[in-house]
């Protein structure tokens, strides 16, 4: 129950970030309408997609460093710390509030760009003789990628909570010690993470597109992301410990 209300204080309390963005996308997505007969295929697909997705994953990421930030300037986080409910369900009740309003940006993306811009050049694609054959291809990869970015998005949110937690353990220089406790950690999982995959060598793979005559396979080793998820999950223990035990508000 207590978790329950943390998520839905922290959804409501970013909420108006993501209805801006979502609007801003729809502005965005009817100017490039506007502009499809003048621009090529390639920048259509980078104005509506690329970079939709892109700043909406950096919006993830500062919004993990402003909700901790908030606590601080506001001085609440007194009262979260006072409430019976363990450091990491604290944090992870904004991590989870945070990566449920990036999946319902990114479907509204999607959802934008299908009902303008995928229907309107639509009678010019069908006519490709390569589009019966490439779809199920295309929407594979599609899946795979977004799963892929709603997982780098996840990671990165938990070491931003980690940075911003270490910031807070010293008086003074705390911007300098945010960015090095950032690129630190890192540097650390890419130091860590080949080694973990080297031990996790007999996971099965993940494959993404392979033709019914296996003649052509596209895969993904399970090994760096299953070392991903197990560093992610220190992480998270160590937040909920630097924020319960060590962090003097």
């Amino acid at each position: 129950m207590a978790f329950r209300k943390l998520f839905m204080k922290e959804w409501r309390s970013i909420l108006p970030l993501y209805g801006v963005f979502a609007a801003v996308v729809l502005l965005l997505h009817v100017f490039v309408l506007f502009k499809s007969g003048a621009w090529s295929d390639d920048i259509l697909l980078i104005l509506s997609v690329f970079l939709p997705f892109l700043f909406a994953g950096v919006i993830a990421v500062g919004t993990g460093y402003y909700q901790l930030h908030t606590e601080w300037r506001t001085n609440s986080i007194y009262l979260l710390m006072s409430l019976p409910v363990r450091g990491w369900k604290v944090l992870m009740a904004k991590w989870t509030a945070t990566l449920s309003l990036l999946i319902l940006t990114s479907i509204w993306i999607g959802g934008s760009f299908m009902m303008l811009l995928l229907w309107a050049k639509w009678d010019g694609w069908k006519t490709s003789e390569d589009l019966p054959e490439l779809l199920p291809m295309l929407m594979k990869i599609s899946a795979n990628g977004f799963l892929l970015y709603c997982f780098t998005v996840a990671f990165l949110l938990i070491v931003v909570q980690f940075a911003y937690l270490c910031g807070q353990l010293v008086a003074k220089l705390k911007w300098l010690v945010i960015l090095g406790a950032f690129c630190g950690a890192l540097w650390l999982v890419l130091r860590i993470s080949p080694l973990l995959s080297g031990l996790l060598l007999w996971t099965p793979d993940l494959y993404i597109v392979s033709d019914t005559d296996n003649s052509d396979v596209l895969y993904l080793h399970s090994g760096p992301f299953i070392g991903l998820v197990i560093l992610g999950a220190g992480l998270v223990w160590l937040n909920g410990y630097i924020f319960e035990q060590e962090v003097e508000v």
